[in-house]
C-alpha cells in the first residue's frame, strides 16, 4: 500500500537571499508591569533561564525572537548557525526548559522515542518531531534545550482568525482526521498515550514559508523591549502573531509530551490524574486505571471545541469557579446514561487502591487515592450515584447545534465512538479516521 505523507519539512529553511538581521535590545519597559511568566503562579526568576536576543546556545543556536512562554519553559525562535553559506536560513524553535522542570527529560526520552519509532507511518508526521537538544548552564543550574521545527501557531489561535472563531467545517474533518493519524501512530507504534491533548497542544503549520520569512523581518526591524525583574534577570514580551492567512495549506501536529505516558505492556496500566479538568475520563476520575481509550475520550471531548467551538460539558465547576468531579460524573450521566455494572464493580474494587506515590492538588493537599484526590465516593455499595440531583436534564443530541441534520447524525455517531463508558467500547484512533463524516465529500460530475 502507498503511504501518503504531508509534505512537512522536517527542518524548515526559510527561503531568502539575505541573512537575517543581529537582534538587539529594545526599550526598557516599566519594572512594576508583569510579562508572560512573571504571572504563573508561585512564579520565581531563578529557574527560567534569562535568554536574550543574539545569545549564542550550544555553539549553533542564536536566539532571536520570544514567541512563547509557559511555567516551566519560554519558547524562542533562534537561527541555526550551523548552515552553509549557499543554504537558505534555518530557523527553529527553541524551548528553554526551567532548571526545576520536573518532567524535561522524560519529555526529551519520550519524544526521541516518538521520532524513531516507524519512520514510515503516515501518521508521524502528524506529531511534532524533536530534531535536537542539549543542555545550557544558567547562573541557577542546568537548563533542558528542546530544538523543533517552527510552527504557525496554537489551534486555539488559529481558530479566532475565522468568523465567530469557527473554522470551515470541511477543514476541520480534515484536521480531526489528521489529528487521529498522528494519534494512531502514538498508540499502535509508540505505544504512548498523551494524556494532555487541548487546543493549545495542538499547532498549525506555516503555510507558506513566506509567512516565517516576513515576520522574522518585520520583528528584528523592532528590537524587542524588556524589563529586568527584581533579581536581575531580563524577561522580553512574547511575540506571537504571524499575521493573517494566506492560505488554509497547514497541517495540523500534536506536541507536548512532557506529560505523556508510555505503556509497553499490554497489562501495563495508569492510576495517577491525567488530563485537564475538562477533558478528563471516566476512568481517571474513578480512580479505575486508564490506558490509550483515555486519549480517545480527550478527543471526543475535543470535537465540541473544534466544531461547535465551546465545551461539551457545561457543569463542572462549583459556584467558586473550582472543578468539581462530582458534577462532571453527573454530567456524564446526563449526556450517556448511567454507568455499565463492569465499570461500578471496577470502581468499587479500585476505591481503596493507594496509588505507589502520593500526589499533591492545586489546593496543596497531598493525595494518595483517587477518591480521596477527586473528593468521592460517588456511587454507593448499591452501585447508585450518590447526587441524582446533580445531573441536569440534558442529552448529548442536545450539545450539537452547529450542524445540519445529515451532518449532526453522522457528527454524533461519531462522538459515540468515543465518548463511551467502558474504555474497551470506545474505537481506536485508527477506526475513527476512517469513520464517514470525516471523509471528504465526493464532488459530482
Amino acid at each position: 500500500m502507498t503511504t501518503i505523507r504531508p509534505s512537512i519539512p522536517r527542518f524548515p529553511a526559510i527561503l531568502r537571499k539575505k541573512p537575517f538581521p543581529m537582534p538587539s535590545r529594545g526599550p526598557p519597559l516599566p519594572p512594576g508591569i508583569l510579562i508572560d511568566e512573571e504571572i504563573s503562579p508561585g512564579y520565581d526568576s531563578k529557574y527560567f533561564y534569562p535568554a536574550k536576543p543574539g545569545e549564542v546556545l550550544a555553539d549553533r543556536y542564536q536566539t532571536l525572537v520570544k514567541v512563547g512562554w509557559g511555567v516551566s519553559s519560554t519558547v524562542w525562535l533562534a537561527r541555526d548557525l550551523q548552515g552553509h553559506i549557499e543554504e537558505p536560513e534555518k530557523i527553529v524553535a527553541l524551548k528553554i526548559a526551567n532548571n526545576n522542570a520536573r518532567y524535561a527529560g522524560h519529555e526529551r526520552e519520550v519524544e526521541e522515542h516518538i521520532s524513531t519509532a516507524d519512520t514510515l507511518h503516515r501518521g508521524r508526521s502528524l506529531v511534532r518531531t524533536l530534531v535536537d537538544s542539549f543542555e545550557v548552564n544558567g547562573p541557577e543550574g542546568s537548563h533542558s534545550c528542546l530544538v523543533y521545527p517552527p510552527m504557525r501557531e496554537p489551534l486555539s489561535m488559529y481558530q479566532r482568525r475565522f468568523d465567530d472563531g469557527k473554522v470551515p467545517l470541511p477543514l476541520i474533518k480534515t484536521y480531526i482526521r489528521a489529528l487521529l493519524t498522528g494519534l494512531e501512530y502514538l498508540h499502535k507504534e509508540c505505544r504512548i498515550v498523551h494524556t494532555d491533548l487541548k487546543l493549545e497542544n495542538i499547532m498549525v503549520s506555516f503555510e507558506d514559508p513566506s509567512v516565517l520569512a516576513d515576520f522574522m523581518d518585520s520583528q528584528l526591524e523592532k528590537p524587542m523591549a524588556f524589563k529586568i525583574d527584581s533579581t536581575g534577570r531580563p524577561v522580553y514580551p512574547s511575540r506571537n502573531d504571524f499575521g493573517p492567512l494566506k492560505s488554509l495549506r497547514s497541517i495540523p501536529q500534536l506536541l507536548d509530551f512532557g506529560l505523556a505516558t508510555r505503556l509497553e505492556e499490554d497489562d501495563d496500566w495508569g492510576v495517577w490524574p491525567i488530563q485537564p479538568d475538562h477533558y478528563r475520563a471516566p476512568e481517571v476520575i474513578l480512580g479505575n486505571g486508564w490506558q490509550f481509550p483515555a486519549d480517545i475520550w480527550n478527543i471526543g471531548v475535543l470535537l465540541w471545541d473544534l466544531i461547535e467551538g465551546r465545551e461539551l460539558f457545561q457543569h463542572i465547576h462549583d459556584q467558586q469557579g473550582r472543578y468539581d468531579a462530582k458534577l462532571h460524573v453527573a454530567e456524564m450521566i446526563a449526556l450517556l446514561g448511567p454507568p455499565p455494572l463492569e465499570i461500578i464493580q471496577r470502581y468499587q474494587y479500585m476505591r481503596e487502591y493507594s496509588w505507589p506515590e502520593p500526589v499533591g492538588r492545586e489546593d496543596d493537599r497531598i493525595c494518595e487515592t483517587a477518591e480521596e484526590y477527586f473528593c468521592g465516593p460517588f456511587f454507593d455499595n448499591d452501585g447508585q450515584f450518590m447526587y441524582e440531583d446533580l445531573i441536569p436534564n440534558r442529552k448529548l443530541g442536545d450539545a450539537v447545534s452547529f450542524l445540519e441534520e445529515v451532518e449532526r447524525e453522522a457528527f454524533l455517531d461519531l462522538a459515540k465512538g468515543m465518548l463511551v463508558w467502558h474504555p474497551n467500547a470506545r474505537k481506536t484512533a485508527g477506526e475513527l479516521a476512517i469513520h464517514p463524516f470525516l471523509q471528504p465529500k465526493k464532488r459530482s460530475a
